[in-house]
């Protein structure tokens, strides 16, 4: 991964806990308890979320219409 990458998952994890209301950690947490976690898309400008698998790394953006959505999980290079 990139440096301009890592940058972007960072931004995004940090994207998502906010949208979701919750620090990263608390984002993770919920995401080893549950089945399922957050994820969020990773083209630029956009923030569509939705759960998603933990592993994640190529899920159906509604909004873009792409398979840009990685999972919280991936972002933070748990899986």
């Amino acid at each position: 991964m990139t440096k301009k990458e890592a940058d972007m998952s960072d931004s995004k994890l940090d994207k998502l806990a906010e949208v979701e209301g919750k620090t990263v950690d608390d984002l993770l947490q919920d995401a080893v308890i549950r089945e399922d976690c957050k994820g969020i898309c990773m083209n630029e400008g956009c923030d569509y979320t939705t759960e998603v698998e933990p592993d994640q790394q190529a899920g159906y953006c509604e909004v873009c219409g792409t398979k840009t959505v990685k999972s919280a999980c991936v972002l933070a290079g748990i899986m």
